[in-house]
């Protein structure tokens, strides 16, 4: 078993492109863990290697691997980019003790690592920034630095001085050491500090020493005073004030040729803390001593099944430790046992087996059939429940349905695996279309979740968007006299009544009465009237269930012998579908109220797209959990907003996002078709 003192647990996170991945395979080639190095062009990297990941050329799922620098054994986290995987990624950082925050040399991505970095100062988790594609063309690191700083404050800080970019990027001048290295390939060999270079590298050397000094007196003393701190005293600071989430070291490296890899490492060696130094806390906020010897603790970060090998869960492992034949207490759901049937520590899609895991491991446990990604795993009898993050609500439906009926039987088996393994998914009927909806963070969240259904499962569904849940009502009422009167030999079919139809407010429902005087409706088959109507209004003149009316049953005949429950219900139903047309009936579409969050500079871009979709703006204001973001509300017909988050997103460089919940039914603006299967 390892010694906790020499582990990392490192996420590797950032935008959608910015290069995580390559970066991720250049480090473990540089470490030695990898024979070959991939990339993402070929579909060969070690974290990338489902066949989702491969055809999209991005992350779709998180990935784990390993490597070993001789001095520390570093688990890293590659956790995917794009805005629709989100809650994937923030699941994943409550595995690690670390994040290495990667950015394109482009000022104007910064933004798009806002999310990213919120979630990391709400778990107050050490991380540095890595400025990628520093050999790219138009690659600015400086202006990139400076786009951080604005962003994340002044304790963002380059611990490294590019020398050179875009194809004359060569090198750099570590500024805590003020020495100069050049680049031979993945490699560094120390290198003179070009004089050009000399008054930058002082001034960034400055400070990197201020922002450290911050946090240390002895050293604010020694720059006050013109006193040059020992080398010692200053990477003794910076790895203390990094590990502790007090500085953001900035680093320069290009992933594709493995320039700065090097030095990435060994700042992963020597910034970041151990598990022991970084321990968590339950849901209660007590501290979880990670001690190999004490109560296993264990937290579900990622759930991948096969359709062959089956089910393995990835834990995180905070106290105790797990052995490959380890029988296991869900505390999450409500103590049920879950016995392993294998332990294994991956590389990619490699699983190497191991015979026991300690505080600070990730692992996979293979056959844990009833455990769920972010479930608390204990030993027998200790009771401790950690923290889940919550998961956003989904802004992405479809409709979906097999396309072979031989599939109807285990889609619902097959749905719910693909759900276990991404819980950022849900499944559901809809209340009045009763569609079966795939619910998800975005359109290509959605789409690749049914491309996984059909390869691991070959179950080939339609997709279509929902059904939009129109309704009917009246407008003004009437009085309608049904009979049904049926012959064929022998007992007959009688039942005659008279119903009066009336408005009700928006959002009264449909409301029942009798007023029967005289039994001449017995009390008997008054259930059966008030059925027949409310069975007859499920399906209006459109097609759409007619809500907001009130039908007054008031007088009728009946049959000694031919009077029956049925003859009366289909009685009902007849006068239902008589007197709607003359009641002036009109199509009610559904509005929802919708929260718009978007970074001040696109407000107004929203306020038009919402106008154009028949939106109704009910305000702007300062979102007071993200400074410099507005919360846009308006009401909007929710026909308009099938595909919104897509166009949201669009429209504010995936910086968008929104909330909505149903609000009322309004009646459909003049001419405007609509129908029981409106699209979109």
């Amino acid at each position: 078993m390892a010694d906790i003192s020499r582990l990392r647990n490192i996420a590797f996170v950032g935008a959608h492109h910015s290069g995580k991945t390559t970066l991720v395979e250049a480090v473990l080639s540089h470490c030695g863990a990898l024979a070959r190095r991939g990339s993402i062009a070929d579909g060969t990297t070690v974290t990338d290697h489902e066949p989702e990941d491969v055809a999209h050329a991005q992350s779709t799922q998180v990935g784990f691997a390993h490597c070993n620098t001789g001095d520390m054994d570093i688990t890293i986290v590659d956790c995917p980019g794009f805005i629709d995987f989100f809650e994937e990624t923030k699941m994943a950082l409550t595995g690690v003790d670390a994040a290495v925050v990667v950015v394109e040399a482009d000022p104007s991505r910064v933004v798009h690592t806002q999310a990213l970095v919120g979630i990391l100062d709400e778990l107050r988790m050490p991380h540095l920034f890595v400025v990628n594609k520093m050999d790219r063309p138009g690659a600015d690191f400086d202006a990139t630095v400076a786009a951080l700083q604005e962003a994340y404050g002044r304790h963002v800080v380059a611990e490294q001085l590019p020398i050179g970019s875009a194809e004359n990027f060569c090198g750099f001048v570590d500024l805590a050491e003020m020495r100069g290295f050049r680049f031979e390939g993945d490699r560094e060999v120390d290198a003179d500090i070009p004089t050009d270079l000399d008054e930058p590298a002082q001034r960034g050397r400055t400070q990197l020493l201020e922002a450290i000094a911050d946090f240390d007196d002895h050293l604010m003393e020694e720059i006050l005073e013109g006193i040059e701190p020992p080398l010692e005293e200053i990477e003794k600071d910076l790895c203390a004030e990094c590990a502790h989430d007090q500085i953001l070291p900035v680093l320069a490296a290009a992933g594709g040729s493995g320039a700065g890899v090097a030095a990435l490492v060994r700042a992963l060696e020597r910034w970041f803390p151990s598990p022991a130094d970084a321990p968590h806390v339950d849901a209660e906020g007590r501290e979880i001593v990670p001690d190999p010897s004490g109560p296993v603790v264990a937290r579900a970060i990622k759930t991948s099944i096969h359709p062959q090998s089956g089910k393995i869960t990835i834990v995180r492992i905070l106290s105790g430790t797990i052995k490959a034949d380890a029988t296991l207490t869900n505390v999450s759901r409500n103590g049920e046992k879950a016995r392993s049937g294998g332990l294994y520590r991956l590389q990619g899609k490699k699983q190497e087996a191991i015979t026991e895991a300690g505080p600070g491991s990730i692992v996979a446990i293979a056959r844990l059939e009833s455990v769920a990604t972010g479930d608390t795993l204990t030993s027998n009898g200790h009771k401790v429940l950690l923290p889940r993050p919550p998961h956003g609500e989904p802004v992405f439906a479809v409709a979906i349905k097999p396309k072979e009926r031989i599939d109807e039987a285990k889609i619902f088996q097959m749905l719910a695996r693909i759900v276990d393994e991404d819980p950022a998914l849900r499944l559901q009927r809809a209340e009045i279309t009763n569609e079966l909806l795939l619910l998800g963070s975005g359109e290509q969240h959605v789409t690749i979740a049914i491309e996984r259904l059909a390869r691991k499962y070959k179950v080939e569904v339609d997709v279509a968007p929902p059904a939009i849940p129109y309704q009917e009502t009246i407008t003004t009422g009437t009085e309608i006299h049904s009979r049904y009167k049926h012959q064929t030999g022998g007992h007959g079919q009688f039942g005659d009544v008279w119903l009066r139809f009336e408005p009700r407010e928006r959002g009264s429902g449909v409301s029942f009465e009798e007023k029967i005087v005289g039994g001449v409706v017995p009390r008997q088959f008054i259930p059966a009237v008030e059925k027949g109507v409310r069975e007859a209004l499920l399906h209006g003149g459109s097609g759409h269930p007619v809500t907001d009316i009130h039908v007054v049953l008031y007088d009728g005949q009946y049959h000694d012998v031919d009077s029956s429950e049925q003859s009366f219900k289909t009685a009902a139903g007849m006068g239902v579908r008589e007197a709607l047309p003359k009641c002036n009936p009109v199509v009610l579409e559904p509005i929802v109220r919708v929260a718009v969050t978007v970074p001040t500079p696109y407000t107004s871009t929203v306020i038009q797209q919402l106008t154009s979709k028949r939106g109704q703006i009910l305000g702007m204001n300062p979102d007071q959990d993200h400074p410099g973001c507005d919360v846009v509300e308006a009401d909007v017909p929710q026909v308009e907003l099938a595909r919104y988050i897509t166009e949201l997103r669009t429209a504010t460089q995936g910086l968008g996002t929104y909330s909505w919940r149903h609000e009322r039914h309004d009646p459909v603006p003049g001419n405007r078709a609509v129908g029981p299967k409106a699209a979109v």
